[in-house]
């Protein structure tokens, strides 16, 4: 299957297609669909093509999504080096914009055994509620924890349920340190990949 830069990415969505659309019917209908804020430009560069007596460059770049399955990737070619910077250029664009609308997302996961909401704020960073009052009608007001964008060390997930974030200093409970482990109840990477393009958003908007 070979997928060149006929794929659309819409405001919010990257979709992809075997073939060209020809109708409104086959528009609806593409084999991957994903999020824009969990979609983001792994890398692009050329390919060489060996034929018979000669070698042809190809312009290819990989898109990689972030889903409870796991991280889609998918090579695109581009008939030229200027298709191709077109492409990653509306691509990256297009996930800062959905970022930058949406502005918060929501997690739902658990923290020591305790079911909560792992809030990831474009502008407030991260925050932890506590949902185990849910079932019982009351709100969810409660903040187990919150840290900043600018507090955030580093990140890692096991690539099945547990995400593992690493903040500077100490939590608020007195409990030192703030290396935070959340099991996420299904594979992270939809959490890894929107927090990842929350701080590209947030770099591109210093430049």
């Amino acid at each position: 299957m070979a997928i060149k830069s006929q794929t659309p990415f819409t405001d919010f969505l990257s979709t992809l297609y075997e073939s060209a659309p020809w109708s409104v019917e086959a528009w609806s209908r593409p084999f991957e669909c994903c999020p824009l804020v969990t979609t983001r430009l792994a890398g692009a560069g050329n390919t060489s093509t060996v034929g018979s007596n000669s070698s042809a460059q190809s312009s290819i770049f990989c898109v990689r999504c972030g889903t409870t399955r796991g991280v889609l990737s998918h090579w695109l070619r581009s008939e030229t080096n200027r298709d191709m910077a077109a492409w990653a250029r509306v691509l990256v664009q297009g996930c800062h914009t959905a970022i930058i609308t949406q502005r918060e997302f929501s997690f739902r996961c658990l923290y020591q055994g305790r079911p909560c909401q792992l809030i990831v704020h474009l502008d407030r960073g991260f925050t932890l509620l506590d949902s185990s009052l849910v079932g019982s009608g009351a709100p969810i007001t409660k903040a187990l924890w919150s840290f900043p964008f600018d507090k955030l060390k580093g990140s890692a997930d096991d690539g099945n349920k547990l995400l593992f974030l690493d903040f500077a200093g100490g939590l608020e409970d007195g409990s030192g340190g703030a290396e935070i482990e959340l099991d996420m109840e299904c594979c992270p990477k939809p959490v890894v990949f929107v927090l990842h393009n929350c701080l590209s958003a947030k770099v591109h908007s210093l430049a």
